[in-house]
This record gives structure tokens, C-alpha cells and sequence, in this order.
């Protein structure tokens, strides 16, 4: 899958000609943006005969739902860009508006700049913080991120051994860890919430799950 995105400096009618050429020979070509009214205030979006979706109301009257394709993300956070790469088999993804924040995605999938100045790259995590979101990277992780709670008592025993070891976590490096092991949807930045919390010296709770032996592989990695 092809990644791109556009900086903000960019003015929005070149954005938008920038990734269109990007997206030229792409096929199917989307755009998604967050909501109605962001998509009403750059007409040129309407005029341009693309089918047209978003990510924040079921009920707009923009209800394109890509599934294949390219799409063109219009001033989309990062969580919604993860979702909407979750939910589709897409070719392509070109981002308007790509900045800091971005930086996790961006790295991770080493995306193309089309304009404007590039967001700095994440530096490299640690080779044990690399082994350890590859050894937490199990099926359910993959299946549903987070969401049940034996998944996310292994995210935590795992950083709370990290931490306890002397490795720090950094929050963007572990989202993009997660990115590039294939972490579906947002839970790529709830496990860099949990480092947060922890970096903090908030005690979260956990269950032993996983086998001393492999953690202390990944700690001495």
C-alpha cells in the first residue's frame, strides 16, 4: 500500500491538486474527511466529481464508504486515519494536512511528502523495546487491539517490566511498533497511552500472562 501526505503550509486547492495527481492512476479515488462541514468548506472537494465520505457523521449526506481504492484523508487525525485504514483494503492514502502528530504513521510507513516541509521522523526504539511489541503482537492483539482486558493486562505487564528493567518508553515509538506490527485501529496509541500513564507513576493493574523467561529475552535484547 502506497502512503502519502501533504504538510500543512500547504494551501488547500494545491493540497488538493497535489494528491490527486499523487492518486492520477490509482483507479477508484475517495476523499474522506471528518466531518460535513469540513468538506462544505473547500467546494472545490463537491466540484471535483470524487465520491466523498466521513469519518464523523453516519448521517451526512457525503456517505461514500471506501473499501478498495485510493483515498484521499482530508484534515483527518490520526486515529481516524488508523481506522480508516483498518476498516478497508485500500491501495492507497494520501494525507492532507500531515503534521507532528502524524509522526507515528508517518514513520512507521515511511510516507512520501508531496509538499510543504517534512514532519521529523520517530527515532528508532531500542532493539528490546522493538522484540517486546513484537512479542506482545499476539492474534487477539491483532484480531481487536486492546479492547478486552487480558489484552491489555499484557500491554501492561510488558511496560511495567520494561520500565522496571531500565527502558524508558517513549510513547511514539511504541505507536509505531504496534503501526508496523500490524495493530489494528486506534490501539496503536492506547498502547502509547499506557506508557504515558506509566511514565506518570500511575500504577495500573495487571495480570501475569506472559512467560518470565520471553520477557526477560526481549529486556536483554
Amino acid at each position: 500500500m502506497r502512503r502519502a501526505y501533504i504538510d500543512p503550509h500547504v494551501g488547500l486547492p494545491d493540497s488538493f491538486r497535489l494528491a490527486r495527481r499523487w492518486a492520477r492512476d490509482a483507479g477508484q479515488v475517495t476523499i474522506v474527511g471528518p466531518s460535513t462541514s469540513a468538506i462544505e468548506e473547500s467546494p472545490f472537494l463537491t466540484s471535483s466529481g470524487l465520491p466523498i465520505g466521513t469519518t464523523g457523521n453516519r448521517h451526512s449526506r457525503f456517505a461514500a464508504q471506501p473499501r478498495t481504492g485510493t483515498v484521499i484523508a482530508w484534515c483527518l487525525h490520526l486515529d481516524e486515519v488508523l481506522e480508516l485504514e483498518e476498516r478497508a483494503e485500500l491501495d492507497g492514502l494520501v494525507l492532507v494536512r500531515g503534521y507532528k502528530a502524524h509522526a507515528p504513521w508517518i514513520t512507521a510507513h515511511a510516507a512520501d511528502l508531496l509538499g510543504g516541509d517534512p514532519v521529523a521522523a520517530i527515532p528508532e526504539a531500542s532493539a528490546a523495546i522493538k522484540k517486546m511489541v513484537k512479542g506482545i503482537s499476539m492474534l487477539p492483539v491483532l484480531n481487536q487491539g486492546l479492547t478486552d482486558s487480558r489484552e491489555r493486562s499484557t500491554a501492561v505487564q510488558a511496560l511495567t517490566f520494561m520500565r522496571d528493567r531500565g527502558h524508558l518508553l517513549v510513547p511514539e515509538q511504541l505507536a509505531v511498533e504496534a503501526i508496523r506490527n500490524e495493530w489494528p485501529g486506534p490501539s496503536p496509541l492506547e498502547l502509547a497511552d499506557l506508557a504515558k500513564q506509566l511514565n506518570a507513576g500511575k500504577r495500573l493493574r495487571y495480570q501475569e500472562r506472559l512467560n518470565p523467561a520471553a520477557m526477560a529475552a526481549w529486556a536483554s535484547a
